[in-house]
């Protein structure tokens, strides 16, 4: 064999026969990183909004910017409680 053909099957992934690749595994996964996504985009949200306004308004706009990032960051450690519970 040659470097190469041992490179490329030392490069295969072989599965745990005690932990089998499930579906179920994968939807879970993929939950984990969706609810990771959502929560870290709805606070950088609220964050670049309130520091994209003007000073004066700042202070008016706090509380429904703080719902908005809570919102979001609840939304999103839901679909990643879901997620690892899949997983």
């Amino acid at each position: 064999m040659s470097r190469l053909s041992d490179m490329i099957l030392a490069a295969v992934w072989t599965p745990n026969p005690d932990h089998p690749f499930t579906l179920n595994k994968v939807f879970g996964f993929v939950a984990v990183v969706i609810g990771c996504a959502i929560a870290l985009i709805g606070a950088y949200a609220a964050f670049s909004t309130w520091r994209g306004l003007e000073p004066s308004r700042r202070r008016a706009q706090l509380f429904p910017l703080t719902l908005l990032a809570a919102a979001f960051l609840a939304v999103g450690l839901a679909v990643v409680a879901f997620g690892v519970w899949l997983f």
